[in-house]
């Protein structure tokens, strides 16, 4: 009887965290896409794909491409409850410092 008891606690344990992280993802992803939008002043027909990773550093990132550059992404974070654009990069291939971004910010 008490193998059942872990079982379920360990399955509890896992859909908790599984359900969080789906909930993080999805609540920073639109966060992402209302800055563009609201604040930004994006049309949301101008983005082509927004996409929430949970990682390393930072532990949540958002993935933007904008429909006319499909070639390069953009990234995304919140810190101290802003979204803040904290890097860029080709979609394919590494980043040689030449290229010219359309919609790097200004810091």
């Amino acid at each position: 009887m008490k193998k059942y008891g872990v079982v379920i606690f360990i399955v509890i344990i896992f859909a908790s965290v599984w359900m969080l992280s789906s909930f993080t993802k999805s609540h920073t992803q639109n966060e992402a896409f209302n800055y563009l939008v609201k604040i930004q002043g994006y049309k949301p027909s101008e983005i082509y794909s927004v996409e929430t990773q949970i990682g390393k550093a930072p532990l949540v990132s958002t993935q933007v491409i904008f429909k006319d550059e499909t070639n390069a992404r953009y990234f995304y974070k919140k810190e101290q409850d802003k979204i803040i654009q904290y890097s860029q990069a080709p979609v394919k291939g590494v980043d040689d410092g030449a290229y010219n971004y359309k919609h790097k910010e200004k810091k």
